[in-house]
């Protein structure tokens, strides 16, 4: 029987980028050769390629045992045309209340508006980076967090309110710098979007001009490369659009008629000739997120605990998951990966024991 030490490097590699992140970090305790391959930059890389997508799930419980209430965390499988909810193991959230600014490589991005903090966190190997502002500080227009490939690394954007100015940090130097922002993004403007989306190496989100100037809504988009704040025009710039999503490999809109609280939400898709498509409405507004290329939309932010998902091509919805009859309910969710990114930065963010049943 073949082992790990006369076997070829290559077969090696090929096999081990396609198990699951608890399964490498184990691994690497068999040997030297092995702990480096695994923690090697090009082994992560490819692992994170090879990686399926999940989707993770932020929940607030009443633990009823100890009279207290909670924030817990689950990790579910996205597979190819399924979603699995039941029987995820829920985990303690390692942060007090923070808003979710967006995922990249499996990497989650949050932030402590009250501490000035972003955090960087990996949920499947439970690390975090903590992250200071930078030191000249103002309320933020708008937060983003990316892969660069032309650096080979990640970046985080911070452009402050009024929008003459904005800083890049980059992970690897630990530092902040001063960039131009874009002419439009002025003190008018306000950033609809509760997450910023990833989309062809640029971040977006759902910006809303005030009403004092004409325009309404557009997409407001950021270049990790170069560096370039542009914008994109909506089909309809007189409706609300909060979400900013990837549908079948393009960027997508959601947005809904502010004059008529029962109408229902469009969702629009751009294709590659840069033309703008109505894909399907849903028949209730709420909040919207894309896995796998389905949306997935939930009770977010409210005392229900639901998530369905829609399948773009027939509109057609699934229920994933009623909490509403137990003492839980959903708070935030989005797309991950696990991936073994972070594991030479940050500290161990592990709580120690997962979480009791409610």
């Amino acid at each position: 029987m073949a082992t790990a030490h006369n076997m070829c490097p290559e077969l090696i590699v090929e096999i081990f980028t396609r198990l699951p992140t608890q399964s490498l970090l184990r691994f690497r305790s068999v040997s030297k050769s092995i702990c480096g391959m695994i923690g090697s930059p090009d082994f992560i890389r490819l692992h994170s390629v090879r990686s399926p997508k999940k989707f993770t799930v932020i929940h607030r419980v009443n633990y009823k045992a100890e009279g207290v209430t909670k924030s817990v965390y689950t990790i579910n499988s996205a597979g190819e045309g399924q979603l699995s909810y039941m029987g995820t193991t829920p985990v303690e959230y390692p942060f007090a209340y923070v808003n979710i600014v967006g995922s990249c490589n499996g990497i989650l991005c949050v932030y402590e508006i009250d501490k000035r903090i972003i955090h960087l966190w990996k949920p499947s190997i439970r690390r975090k980076a903590t992250v200071l502002f930078p030191p000249v500080w103002t309320p933020g227009l708008a937060l983003g967090f990316g892969f660069d490939p032309s650096i080979d690394d990640y970046k985080i954007l911070w452009t402050v309110r009024g929008g003459e100015v904005s800083f890049v940090y980059t992970m690897k130097t630990h530092t902040w710098r001063e960039i131009a922002s874009h002419a439009d993004m002025d003190r008018l403007s306000v950033v609809k979007s509760p997450m910023m989306c990833l989309f062809n190496g640029a971040l977006h989100w759902a910006v809303k001009r005030d009403s004092r100037r004409s325009g309404g809504c557009y997409v407001m988009t950021f270049d990790l490369s170069s560096e370039v704040f542009s914008t994109i025009e909506l089909p309809e710039p007189s409706w609300e659009t909060d979400t900013v999503t990837v549908i079948k490999g393009c960027l997508a809109v959601v947005s809904s008629s502010s004059k008529d609280v029962d109408a229902s939400s469009r969702i629009w898709v751009r294709n590659t000739d840069a033309a703008w498509s109505l894909a399907f409405k849903l028949d209730m507004r709420q909040p919207v997120q894309s896995i796998n290329g389905d949306l997935v939309f939930s009770g977010c932010y409210s005392s229900k605990g639901i998530l369905d998902y829609h399948d773009p091509e027939t509109g057609v919805p699934s229920r994933l998951v009623d909490l509403t009859g137990s003492s839980s309910y959903v708070t935030a969710m989005i797309t991950c990966i696990e991936s073994l990114e972070l594991l030479h930065f940050g500290t161990s963010c592990h709580q120690g024991k997962q979480a009791l049943d409610c």
